[in-house]
């Protein structure tokens, strides 16, 4: 089972959008695969995203179960450390989430909440989380980034994080504006290694 952790460079850049396509795309070529979605805030607001990828997790297991997939949900738009206010978070749980697919599906994307140096605990982000499940399961990171101004910075202030921690990755931009991607951020981003088709980075992926 080949593991990936979905992250972003900020919120709201398209890890939803990214890890459901990937999950399409393979699927479509027979390779059992699913998403999941550990933590996620403001389901008082937007529940979508989990039952997005438990819509497409059924097509594979058909009797999973919404908890499933999303093990902790918080109604309040922030990150996980200040929405918990139980302290209900254990990444055990999770840990042992992931071994439970073993042998079931193929590929399993972990989609995590907001950016990288979003908060699960005091001292401990999803960055953190993406080195875990590095050590743990050999995962790979898929950083989503987006394609607005000032995306240069977000893009090389991860790249420079991931870079410094030895963590494995591969940058996904989510282009929403083609041209004003090519007008103001390709003449400068054409020198690195990203991805903005799917299928290319599915063939990195396997």
């Amino acid at each position: 089972m080949k593991v990936f952790f979905v992250s972003g460079v900020d919120t709201d850049v398209g890890k939803t959008f990214v890890a459901h396509h990937l999950v399409e795309k393979l699927q479509s070529r027979s390779i059992k695969a699913i998403a999941i979605k550990p933590i996620e805030t403001g389901i008082a607001f937007n529940a979508s995203d989990r039952l997005i990828h438990l819509k497409s997790a059924q097509k594979i297991l058909p009797n999973l179960r919404l908890e499933d997939i999303n093990l902790y949900s918080f109604e309040s738009p922030c990150a996980p450390y200040v929405a918990d206010l139980q302290g209900m978070i254990c990444l055990d749980n999770l840990y042992k989430q992931i071994e439970g697919f073993r042998g079931k599906v193929d590929v399993l994307i972990i989609e995590g909440a907001g950016g990288l140096f979003v908060p699960i605990y005091k001292d401990f982000f999803m960055v953190s989380l993406a080195m875990e499940l590095q050590e743990r399961f050999e995962s790979m990171s898929l950083i989503v980034c987006d394609d607005k101004l000032g995306m240069i910075n977000r893009f090389l202030s991860a790249k420079f994080i991931l870079d410094s921690l030895k963590l494995r990755f591969i940058f996904f931009i989510n282009i929403r504006d083609q041209q004003n991607f090519e007008k103001i951020n390709l003449p400068f981003m054409r020198h690195f290694d990203f991805e903005t088709q799917f299928d290319s980075l599915i063939e990195k992926m396997l």
